[in-house]
């Protein structure tokens, strides 16, 4: 009942009223029935009023400073605090509610720092990383190059792998700067009305061209009694699920099957995309959606991934407020399943300007 300052302060300053008005009392009574002379009379009341006064001033003052050095050590926390010093939580314990609520959300607001400085820190060296391999590869191809190619075909032969380690530097920093603009707010969606089913159908097409040099069926199951239509970024969408699919035939070895699922679940559709491949384990899961996380690094480089894909399509699927969940198996294959609110996005301020009706 006492715990909040808020209780306290009411608390204290009715006991003041009521000592106020029982000294008051005092005092008539005392003036009244006191053989003193007046002038003494008025001495005493004084001098007992002015001793009830600093009693509840200092009973006030104690509880302040009390308080009071409670905020100090938050504050000394504060000057400590810096981005190298993100460790430090606030560990005092007090009886008031405030205060307590205070020390939770500045240990929750450091918590939530910590956690961002980490994600950057980790960011930037995966980043200089991923961009350092195809940088050392195109240089000591180089220099192998210049050192001992001879004939034309050589040359040729050398300028086609330094085309390929550039055109991967260039898929590492456009999906960069795609995850940079989608974080700081300035990749807003162009959400419209349109065909979820003509565009599966397209990447159908797709896909099966990209999976005939492997042998690889790929088929459309469309389990929803009519065209669906949703509001969403049809670019983005397109983006979404055609990583999903080019993943699944990358990973899925030859002869084997790609499945393509639509479904409409009252105000959603799901969108699955079932593979036979290579699996992934479970201790992976939690971590594919990572930027730049790969369940094997030397498989992904082989395969020309960048370890951003995943990280987009979580993005989309999140900017258009959907879900993605992911049921794998080593060896027997990944299902990778994408629910998506037929209304779309909520429109916002900051999306209103790419908006197309």
């Amino acid at each position: 009942m006492l715990s909040t300052a808020k209780s306290r302060l009411t608390l204290l300053v009715a006991l003041a009223l009521a000592v106020a008005m029982t000294a008051s009392a005092g005092l008539v009574y005392f003036s009244r029935y006191s053989s003193l002379p007046t002038g003494l009379q008025l001495v005493v009341g004084s001098t007992i009023a002015l001793l009830i006064l600093s009693g509840f001033t200092l009973l006030f003052r104690l509880a302040l400073n009390r308080h009071r050095r409670t905020l100090l050590l938050l504050v000394d926390n504060f000057r400590e605090m810096s981005i190298d010093h993100l460790s430090l939580r606030a560990d005092f314990s007090s009886s008031c509610v405030e205060l307590e609520t205070l020390r939770d959300e500045y240990n929750a607001m450091l918590d939530r720092l910590e956690s961002a400085v980490q994600r950057v820190r980790q960011f930037s060296g995966d980043a200089s990383h991923e961009l350092r391999t195809p940088l050392t590869i195109l240089r000591g191809e180089t220099e192998v190059t210049l050192h001992w190619a001879k004939t034309p075909e050589e040359f040729r032969a050398a300028l086609q792998s330094n085309m390929e380690e550039i055109d991967r530097m260039g898929r590492i920093l456009e999906d960069l700067l795609t995850l940079a603009k989608s974080e700081s707010g300035d990749l807003p969606l162009s959400i419209r009305q349109l065909s979820l089913s003509d565009l599966l159908q397209e990447l159908y097409l797709q896909g099966r061209t990209l999976a005939e040099p492997k042998g690889i069926v790929v088929t459309l199951h469309h389990d929803a009694d009519s065209e669906v239509s949703i509001r969403g970024d049809d670019l983005r969408l397109r983006q979404l699920f055609l990583n999903l699919l080019s993943n699944a035939i990358r990973y899925t070895p030859d002869q084997g099957t790609v499945n393509i699922e639509v479904s409409r679940n009252g105000d959603n559709v799901t969108v699955a995309i079932i593979d036979s491949g290579i699996g992934i384990a479970k201790e992976h899961l939690p971590h594919i959606f990572e930027r730049f996380y790969r369940t094997d690094e030397a498989r992904n480089r082989a395969h020309g991934g960048t370890g951003l894909g995943l990280a987009i399509v979580k993005w989309i699927t999140e900017a258009h407020e959907g879900s993605i969940h992911v049921d794998s198996t080593v060896d027997k294959g990944s299902r990778f399943e994408v629910r998506l609110p037929i209304a779309g996005p909520a429109v916002t301020s900051a999306t209103d300007s790419a908006v197309a009706v």
